[in-house]
């Protein structure tokens, strides 16, 4: 629909699935979030795809239905403004906001992407298979732009990387789709029978079977059907486990998230042989998953999120 401000066309969403898609198609400037919609635990999917199309944001709380008190996701404070708006016109200074907003110059991450030279082909692998360390992860709530601070740092031919990030059913292949549009390496959604290759990642989000791998080399994916386990599904401990076989070759971490999943199978690949770290407290958005993993001593080292495609990366080299 256009609105009254010349050249200014407004497209409207009444659900956050819409709104997703709607914003990775016409890649706006500028976002009003009812503030209910960012109360819902796959509104980081929209943060990450904001801050890669450098949309500016604000999520808009109606004072009069509001009660005082509110509870807030611990993933505003990732650069939102919150405006209280009544039931009368906006104040002009929120008006000067929006216009000051939109006409700061963009940093668009996608279409810089775009613009760059495309993917190098992957170097040819040896037909016997991949034989070196692959790296593990899993993240919850947070985890979405953690998981792109992260890969960012990955180089095109990065280990083989498996996966696990809860998020709704609805957004897993967003969630793929995103981080692979803006890492160097190839990002693919989890499969049954994938094979373990350098620069492939393998994301398991938003389905209803749990990953693992093949017990023999060379490895291959594995999907399962199965009961959630430790409260998810797809489930980071049942991702672990399944690599107990082959722990010695294996770099696993915890990044941010609510609960405890992971940490049991963490525990048991870093005394089967594997290399373990997990988020430090400081840059995590919530430090439920990776404080019961070091706390039980299932991590080897906490690490910052600035610092963790380092740790992976030459943890996977030794």
């Amino acid at each position: 629909m256009q609105s009254a401000r010349p050249g200014m066309q407004v497209m409207l969403a009444n659900n956050l699935m819409m709104a997703y898609n709607q914003a990775e198609a016409g890649q706006p400037t500028f976002a009003f979030v009812e503030d209910g919609f960012t109360k819902l635990p796959e509104f980081e999917m929209m943060l990450a795809l904001f801050s890669a199309l450098d949309v500016r944001w604000v999520s808009v709380m109606d004072s009069v239905n509001s009660a005082p008190g509110q509870s807030v996701s611990p993933l505003l404070n990732v650069g939102a403004g919150i405006f209280e708006l009544t039931k009368a016109d906006p104040p002009r200074d929120f008006l000067q906001y929006f216009d000051m907003m939109v006409k700061a110059p963009r940093r668009n991450a996608l279409a810089q992407r775009a613009a760059a030279p495309a993917r190098a082909a992957p170097a040819p692998r040896a037909s016997a298979g991949y034989s070196g360390k692959i790296i593990l992860i899993g993240s919850s709530t947070g985890g979405v732009e953690a998981l792109r601070t992260v890969l960012g740092g990955f180089p095109a031919q990065c280990p083989p990387t498996l996966i696990v990030q809860h998020t709704g059913s609805s957004f897993g292949p967003g969630l793929v789709s995103l981080l692979d549009r803006i890492c160097p390496a190839k990002v693919v959604a989890a499969d049954d029978n994938l094979s373990l290759e350098p620069g492939r990642i393998v994301i398991a989000a938003g389905q209803k079977r749990h990953m693992g791998v093949s017990p023999r080399k060379p490895l291959r994916t594995r999907m399962k059907d199965g009961p959630p386990i430790s409260g998810h599904l797809p489930s980071v401990d049942a991702l672990f486990s399944a690599c107990l076989p082959v722990a010695k070759d294996v770099v696993a971490a915890i990044l941010t998230g609510m609960g405890q999943d992971g940490a049991r199978g963490l525990l048991d690949l870093r005394k089967a042989g594997a290399t373990t770290f997990a988020q430090d407290e400081q840059s995590s958005v919530v430090y439920g998953m990776p404080r019961v993993a070091w706390e039980t001593g299932a991590a080897q080292k906490q690490v910052s999120l600035t610092r963790m495609s380092k740790a992976l990366l030459q943890a996977s080299q030794s």
